[in-house]
């Protein structure tokens, strides 16, 4: 179980009853995306709610300098969060409404979900300012300034299928990924010969969208990227490795507490990937030392082209991305495969790069989810979308056409076929961050399921090899009642799929696995022979 961290350590004897003054109610920012320069709770004073503007900028400004959140996560609590519920409070939408955050009802939580939906019935608006606000109570909670407790605070789902109706960004269909990096491939040739037509930002904009498409970061790390990433591989001298920060809130599911964790993202990119980042150093390497403090250590520095500010260093930030990614794309006339304008995005290069690990791997969610650094479930929800391509390249799944529910959302893939819950299935740790690795025990477990396609037959029939190699390996007579099982189990497997998937398919899948067992299991197999033939 992941240690729980205690809030409430840092706060200062007195602090529930902070009286408001400047250095109390004003935040100023370091750098960040958002561009925001400070924080100020002032303008909510006097309005007869100044216990919610001064305690939670006591929280924010404990959070900042614990450096476990991003700024921009903390602009949010206070500008999408706060703001939003200051608007509800001020506005005489409820009788009695909670003067201080310690008087905030389950009542209260409901009227100000349903105002929002009202003020903003389509989209996913409502829901995200709603969810801002959650996350700053359950900070608070944390820090004693909420004492009820949050379970019977806060309702469960009150946007259910939200999910459903909010438009999300598809990654790049293959043509069109082609497309794009024929396109920057085109403008990085004339960068280095110095021929390049675009202005200061629009070259780094090049650098770091083939970056992006490479190595598949976020946008913040990627942005924030520092000109001494880039580090050898300690095993594969052809790889290099991107060191960034990514922070990110583990979400420790235990009543009010929540732990944040400051993770380090190493992320391993080809060498074509390493002489792009190399130009982009070589690039703002004489603009260093003309950089303010904030910012020297960047790598993607420019000269801003602004009017009367030409020759102040900038770094570049998602506004200057998305016009500059504009106007690549208008440059090189790049459409998408209907026939419009191509819209770039990073969050659709990371998208496509985690479908093309996804495919690569053989739709193991959980391997691809941890090179790109997350959750299985923040994969399958927010990365892996199954298009049209997808489907025509992937399995071949037998009843209905192509069943997304079964496919990484109540159905993990395992090495021995599927799990309905890899976290919290009957064999799993159960403590919400490690996965079930029981793999050897599947059958017996009740969390075990199998779509049926090759692919899921294969990782199931190179178990059954695995089954055998055993067999023979414990060959003596202590071991004849545990023989008998296992074959049973091999004769299960063999009953099960002959009755439910389509013979030529089972035998596909059958002949592959015996020929070349799934990695997980052959290395298993590899292991037992050498064993036995004294090798170790």
């Amino acid at each position: 179980m992941a240690q729980k961290k205690n809030y409430k350590a840092v706060l200062q004897p007195g602090t529930k009853n902070l009286e408001p003054a400047v250095e109390n109610i004003k935040i100023d920012l370091p750098r960040n995306p958002r561009n925001h320069r400070q924080i100020d709770h002032s303008q909510y004073l006097g309005l007869g709610f100044d216990a919610w503007a001064i305690q939670s900028i006591h929280v924010i400004r404990a959070l900042l300098q614990g450096g476990n959140f991003s700024v921009a996560t903390l602009i949010g609590y206070s500008g999408t969060g706060l703001k939003n519920f200051m608007k509800f409070l001020t506005g005489n939408i409820i009788e009695s409404p909670p003067a201080t955050p310690s008087a905030l009802t389950k009542r209260h939580v409901q009227r100000y979900i349903s105002w929002l939906k009202i003020k903003y019935p389509n989209g996913s608006t409502a829901k995200d300012y709603y969810t801002s606000l959650k996350s700053l109570i359950i900070i608070m909670a944390d820090y004693g300034f909420i004492e009820n407790v949050l379970d019977e605070l806060l309702p469960p789902n009150p946007f259910p299928n939200n999910a459903k109706s909010a438009k999300d960004a598809d990654p790049f269909t293959m043509s069109e990924m082609q497309r794009l990096l024929s396109a920057l491939k085109c403008d990085f040739i004339d960068i280095y010969k110095g021929t390049f037509l675009g202005n200061e930002a629009e070259k780094m904009t090049v650098l770091l969208l083939i970056t992006a498409a490479r190595s598949g970061l976020n946008t913040t790390p990627l942005l924030e990227m520092e000109r001494d990433a880039l580090t050898p591989h300690p095993f594969l001298p052809n790889l290099k490795l991107i060191n960034t920060i990514k922070r990110r809130g583990k979400g420790a599911q235990n009543k009010t507490i929540r732990q944040t964790n400051l993770l380090d993202e190493y992320s391993s990119i080809p060498l074509d990937g390493v002489a792009v980042l190399n130009k982009a150093l070589a690039i703002s390497k004489p603009l260093v030392e003309l950089a303010s403090d904030e910012i020297r250590s960047y790598i993607w520095l420019y000269r801003s082209g602004q009017r009367g500010g030409e020759n102040k260093i900038v770094a570049l930030k998602p506004s200057a991305l998305y016009m500059c990614s504009k106007s690549i794309c208008e440059r090189h006339s790049l459409q998408d495969d209907q026939g419009n304008r191509l819209n770039v995005t990073l969050s659709r290069l990371r998208k496509t790069m985690e479908s093309r690990l996804w495919k690569l791997s053989g739709g193991d969610i959980i391997e691809v989810s941890s090179i790109m650094g997350h959750t299985p479930q923040v994969a399958d929800n927010h990365y892996l979308k199954i298009n049209d391509e997808i489907k025509t390249e992937g399995a071949v799944f037998i009843g209905e056409t192509f069943p997304d529910k079964l496919r990484g959302i109540t159905i993990t893939p395992t090495p021995s076929g599927g799990c309905k819950d890899s976290l919290y299935g009957s064999l799993a740790p159960m403590d919400g961050i490690n996965h079930c690795s029981e793999f050897i025990h599947c059958l017996a477990c009740p969390s075990y399921a199998i779509v049926g396609t090759l692919e899921d037959l294969y990782r199931l029939f190179s178990y059954q090899q695995f089954l055998y190699a055993e067999i023979k390996y414990f060959l003596t007579d202590e071991w004849d009642a545990w023989r008998r099982r296992q074959f049973n189990f091999i004769k299960l497997i063999d009953d099960f799929t002959s009755r439910k998937f389509d013979l030529a398919l089972v035998l596909q899948a059958k002949t592959k696995a015996e020929s070349s067992p799934h990695l997980f299991w052959s290395k298993k197999i590899e292991f037992m022979k050498k064993k036995l033939g004294g090798e170790i």
